[in-house]
């Protein structure tokens, strides 16, 4: 049986939509801590853990967590992924101008993890396990790019 040629469709999907996301009071005050470079998370009363960003239903115990805590700028790198695509606005993959790095952030014992970009580190380099400390932009102005990334600590 001779060989065939195989041939392929590339569709381009668009995926250009708005959206008006409310964000609601646990979120607000999250970001209105950004203005001062400020990371709240909210505690369960009964099994103590940590949401950030915060929530009002803790994951474990289904209470309501209303005590919002200042978690430290400093963290420990759980679980990483490195990046070589960029969505592109209209929803297309592009190559990344370099490769990067997403990661699973544990700032506190009792926190939940926090997913956040981690600069200044070699992406072939990267370990489970480093240490790592918030970077925040030269402006804050209560929006979620104020916390700009994680780098080596």
């Amino acid at each position: 049986m001779g060989a065939t040629e195989e041939t392929f469709l590339t569709p381009v999907v668009p995926m250009d939509y708005t959206y008006n996301y409310r964000i609601g009071p646990y979120m607000t005050r999250y970001l209105e801590g950004f203005k001062e470079r400020k990371i709240l998370g909210s505690r369960c009363p009964d099994c103590k853990k940590i949401a950030v960003p915060p929530r009002k239903y803790c994951g474990v115990c289904n209470k309501v967590m209303e005590e919002m805590v200042e978690l430290p700028q400093e963290g420990t790198l759980e679980n990483f992924t490195v990046g070589h695509v960029v969505m592109e606005k209209g929803g297309r993959l592009s190559p990344a101008e370099r490769p990067y790095v997403l990661g699973l952030i544990k700032l506190d014992d009792n926190a939940s993890l926090l997913l956040h970009r981690v600069e200044g580190v070699d992406p072939g380099k990267v370990e489970a396990g480093m240490k790592v400390k918030a970077v925040w932009k030269d402006q804050v102005e209560g929006d979620y790019e104020d916390l700009d990334h994680f780098e080596p600590a």
